[in-house]
């Protein structure tokens, strides 16, 4: 396939994912009049807000990898302009994000100040992007980097299609591997690792694979093996069979998501428009296939989980309509003794949503000393031996050498810096086991007891509320079936998750609660933050540095020591630090950590008041409606009452074309 017809193939895909968002933006705007027509406040709100997650909503497409593996041309090369600077030096903890935008232009955020003050973002010249995010200090130099971040907005096909490009500086550095996993890694959509041929797989990127991106749940990586040009012909079988055995088991794509590429033959081939060269790069047919996952398999959930959503308002409009229709039909006076005899019933249902907002509440805070205590015995056995363990089974790999000529404050700076590093990784490892072991399953078993017990106190509720929804409209012909009872039991769990952060993944016509509560979604913004509590609040709290001079004015004096001495001194004191700030902050770390998890779940409190509260909202809403429009006189009644078989007929057609958009995503 020659390169155009690639880019051809490719920006048909985007272009069907596209019209297929389209459709359903366009069937959100047409819904919002229909739930305005029926004076459905709450849900109204609730769709606009989902409108403008839809037409804002981009595929993000995030590139690791370790410094100098050739990423940043790689990102040029799908780019196909030379965007992002290669850079020299490695980076501070700053991300740079590639966006669509009609003409050239950089937007640098910074971090927050300590006081928690964050500086306005500035623009930028592109040209300066360099000097920002460089690091010019010494090594041994600790120093806060100012920025958080770079917003590149850029004229290029890619983004044009939806696509946002972030960069993320080499993951050799521990605070960029942090905020990768704090920021991003929850967030995006598809995740290229880049790798080089040269130096393949390494035991550091094996590693963060493992303990990172896949401890996450992400499952589909791409890895890109890059500079296989540079590979001597008769060897690059050999180069690939070993990259097969050591990536192949680490994603669901299997072979086909393992690439062999040459970024700088591609961005060169781009820029100076020689097919040949992109196509006999790789880089076009990686292209073509993330092109494929983006737009089917995530494009099918960034469609389909918004018009689940979406589904649920049409069921609501269903069901008030009749309703509707039943309160119109009833004499002013009849109405107005009804809604006076049902204060009582509603401030009942506001007690009952205190009450159950309050059980929550307490269930969500009995979860805090569980996760306190199993925190601290994680620590326990850490600072009883598993650390020293761990050190003294490394070997240092730039030991102190007397007689080297270096200084030796900068050689025992490296070794400290190694050390520190390499208890920083074990302590990484442990904890994402520990995290995935034992936080994780005991988080998660707790989420489904919880939901078992909301789902019960939400079917009370809700047949508390349609019993008085009844009672508002009884005497008419409405009945409590076409109320639909059961769709709006349903309808209310749904939103209450969907609020939370979650969403159903069983199927939501057969009207089935059980186990459709998806957990894992839920705790995809949870996870991040807990993964890396223990080790950013240790590594950013410990300055090995400090014990620099003590060490070398003893290395000075006892300088007929053996350096193999030396070097054990230096682990067996920088271990000793690590142990003793353990010991120190241990209750306060886990107090960090059990409150980071308690203000995840907090989340499902704020949702169930929310949506309780909406449900009782929406009686007051429609009688005071309907009250005014009677008070407008008979005429006027009349005309609503035509209207709302309008109304059901536009609800009809609606929902056939959703049902229709549905059918289309879900086989592609």
């Amino acid at each position: 396939m020659t390169m155009i017809q690639t880019q051809s193939t490719t920006q048909l895909q985007y272009g069907n994912f596209q019209k297929r968002r389209e459709t359903l933006v366009a069937l959100i705007q047409s819904q919002l009049k229909v739930l305005h027509s029926l004076d459905m406040k709450s849900q109204e709100e609730t769709l606009y807000k989902l409108a403008n997650r839809v037409q804002a909503d981009s595929f993000k497409v995030l590139v690791l990898g370790e410094f100098k593996r050739g990423k940043s041309t790689f990102i040029n090369a799908l780019l196909g302009d030379e965007v992002l600077p290669a850079y020299a030096k490695p980076c501070t903890a700053i991300i740079n994000e590639v966006k669509w935008g009609e003409s050239k232009r950089a937007l640098l955020h910074y971090s927050q100040a300590e006081d928690g003050y964050v500086k306005p973002p500035q623009e930028i010249p592109v040209e300066r992007i360099e000097e920002c995010v460089v690091i010019k200090d010494h090594v041994g130099e600790i120093k806060a980097n100012p920025y958080d971040k770079v917003e590149l907005f850029w004229n290029l096909p890619l983004c044009q299609n939806g696509v946002e490009i972030i960069d993320s500086p080499g993951l050799n550095e521990h605070d960029i591997r942090q905020k990768v996993t704090t920021d991003y890694l929850s967030k995006v959509d598809a995740i290229l690792f880049v790798l080089s041929c040269e130096v393949l797989c390494s035991q550091s990127e094996l590693d963060f694979i493992d303990t990172k991106l896949k401890s996450m749940g992400h499952e589909d990586i791409f890895f890109i093996c890059n500079r296989i040009n540079q590979i001597r012909s008769k060897e690059r079988e050999n180069i690939k069979e070993h990259a097969f055995f050591k990536l192949e088991p680490r994603t669901k794509l299997g072979r086909e998501g393992i690439f062999f590429i040459d970024a700088l033959g591609a961005l060169e081939g781009r820029l100076d428009r020689d097919e040949q060269r992109v196509n006999q790069s790789g880089v076009p047919q990686l292209e073509q296939e993330l092109a494929e996952f983006l737009t089917s398999q995530r494009g099918r959930i960034k469609v389909l989980q918004p018009a689940k959503e979406f589904k649920g308002t049409i069921r609501e409009a269903r069901r008030i309509i009749p309703e509707r229709e039943a309160l119109l039909r009833t004499d002013l006076q009849t109405l107005e003794e009804r809604y006076e005899a049902a204060q009582q019933p509603l401030k009942n249902l506001e007690a009952e949503r205190q009450q159950i907002v309050a059980r929550v509440s307490n269930f969500i805070a009995d979860t805090k000393p569980f996760v306190h205590q199993k925190t601290q015995e994680f620590y326990r056995i850490l600072v009883d031996g598993k650390l020293e363990m761990w050190m003294k089974a490394y070997e240092i790999k730039e030991p102190v050498q007397f007689f080297k000529l270096e200084w030796m404050t900068t050689q025992i700076e490296k070794v400290v810096e190694e050390v520190k590093n390499h208890l920083a990784d074990k302590l990484e490892a442990e904890f994402a086991t520990w995290q995935r072991s034992e936080l994780q399953p005991f988080v998660s078993s707790r989420l489904e007891s919880l939901m078992h017990e909301l789902d019960q106190k939400a079917k009370s509720f809700t047949g508390h509320v349609q019993d008085l929804r009844f009672e508002l409209v009884s005497g008419t012909s409405v009945s409590k079936e076409s109320i639909n009872y059961k769709e709006a039991q349903v309808s209310l769990l749904e939103r209450i998750v969907a609020a939370a952060g979650g969403f159903f993944v069983g199927d939501m016509a057969s009207g089935a609660i059980g186990a459709i509560f998806g957990f894992q979604e839920m705790l995809k913004s949870l996870i991040p933050q807990m993964a890396i509590m223990l080790t950013t609040v240790l590594i950013a709290g410990f300055n090995p540095f400090i014990l620099i001079p003590a060490m070398t004015i003893g290395g000075i004096v006892q300088g007929f020591l053996k350096m193999e001495s030396t070097n054990d001194k230096i682990k067996e004191t920088v271990t000793k630090e690590f142990v003793n700030q353990l010991r120190t902050t241990s209750y306060q770390q886990a107090d960090e950590l059990s409150n980071s998890v308690i203000e995840q779940l907090s989340k499902i409190k704020d949702a169930v008041n929310q949506e309780l509260g909406k449900e009782i909202q929406s009686i007051r809403d429609q009688v005071t409606s309907i009250l005014a429009e009677k008070e407008k006189g008979q005429v006027n009644v009349d005309q609503k009452l035509l209207e709302l078989a309008s109304v059901r007929r536009k609800l009809d057609a609606i929902d056939s074309e959703l049902d229709e958009l549905i059918a289309q995503v879900a086989i592609v």
